[in-house]
């Protein structure tokens, strides 16, 4: 038999998980519109920009061959995000379509991220672990 200090117990600590997550998610969702849209979309492969595209202009799908394998990057619409890939986990897939300056997707098997940035002086909002 249950004690009712304990069932109350465990309803507040209920309580306070959902706030705080729903907390988390408001404050996620207000910073994000702060975010700057980005301008262009730089292609970085072991660390060296090998293409840079501007976000405004719609791409066909690009394959990027890197001696780790293969990623198909995709521009439409003011976004960018990578459609196809052969590495195991598929993460950069997973992650989406990105418009912000600042926001990256990242194939860490194959050591090739997609890097939205923007105008210059936006630069100055992101903080050192951001960029």
């Amino acid at each position: 038999m249950k004690s009712k200090a304990k069932v109350k117990g465990d309803f507040i600590l209920i309580v306070v998980i959902l706030l705080m997550g729903l907390g988390t998610l408001a404050y996620n969702r207000i910073t994000a519109t702060k975010q700057g849209d980005g301008t262009r979309v730089l292609l970085e492969v072991e660390g060296q920009v090998i293409n840079e595209f501007d976000l405004s202009v719609d791409m066909s799908p690009l394959r990027i061959e890197t001696r780790h394998g293969y990623n198909v990057v995709e521009i439409a619409d003011g976004q960018v995000r990578v459609s196809e890939a052969d590495c195991p986990d598929l993460l950069c897939v997973h992650t989406g379509w990105r418009r912000h300056a600042g926001q990256v997707i990242v194939c860490l098997p194959h050591y090739f991220i997609v890097r939205i940035v923007g105008d210059e002086h936006d630069q100055d909002n992101l903080d050192g672990f951001t960029y």
